[in-house]
């Protein structure tokens, strides 16, 4: 008996497209609810995040009276130190004098990224903020101070004359929120809720849909049916 009632309880694609097409008013209130939330949050609430960089290059040069004359192996050894001294706090407590800057060092830290590569000798510098003026103004006040502490400091001389400036950064440009991006993830969110109310409201419909349900619930034979029909009324 209970094998008989579940397969009668079975599923077909044409019963899902069904409950799908029944619920559909649910389905595409619950799409336009959280599309509409999305889209709102990205274009009225997230705050606007631009970024900004510049470039330095690191080189050790070995006789300053021979034009070229590189040690190319200490310049690729020393890229990860120079690219930490930047992030250190002695150069960015500079950077918050120099702008004066109602942050910590680790706060200014969150918002900056530093890069480098084993193929080139080049170190990248980005910052990320809500201003751009102060996306600029804090990479490029990241090189200079990294720079002269680099070429003043007793405590960092191995890295004197080692780090070159090879841009300037720019005003921020726009790196966030995708807002299209929100609203097609709105909408797929709000379609997927949509199906599953409707599904879960299904399933908690525990009413009788097909003779066969019939027929194996209660072991009996169903002589007929009523189909489905619509009345219109006569004007």
């Amino acid at each position: 008996m209970n094998e008989q009632l579940d397969g009668a309880n079975e599923i077909s694609l044409y019963d899902l497209y069904k409950i799908l097409r029944s619920h559909l008013i649910i389905i595409l209130t619950f799409t336009l609810i959280i599309a509409a939330i999305a889209t709102f949050y990205a274009y009225a609430i997230a705050n606007p995040q631009y970024k900004s960089n510049a470039d330095v290059m690191v080189q050790v040069q070995t006789d300053v009276s021979v034009q070229g004359s590189y040690d190319y192996t200490t310049a690729q050894k020393l890229l990860a130190t120079i690219a930490e001294l930047m992030g250190k706090d002695v150069v960015l407590d500079q950077v918050i004098l120099d702008l004066n800057l109602d942050v910590t060092p680790q706060q200014l830290r969150n918002g900056l990224t530093i890069t480098s590569s084993t193929t080139s000798y080049f170190i990248n510098i980005s910052y990320l903020s809500t201003d751009r003026q102060l996306s600029m103004n804090v990479v490029n006040s990241v090189i200079d101070n990294a720079i002269d502490i680099a070429n003043t400091n007793a405590s960092f001389s191995s890295l004197e004359n080692k780090i070159t400036r090879t841009s300037e950064a720019g005003l921020g440009v726009y790196e966030s929120p995708n807002k299209p991006l929100y609203v097609v993830v709105g909408v797929i969110l709000g379609a997927i809720v949509g199906i599953g109310f409707a599904f879960l409201k299904e399933m908690l419909n525990n009413t009788f849909k097909t003779k066969e349900q019939l027929e194996a619930a209660f072991g009996i034979q169903v002589l007929g049916i009523i189909p489905e029909f619509e009345v219109k009324e006569i004007k």
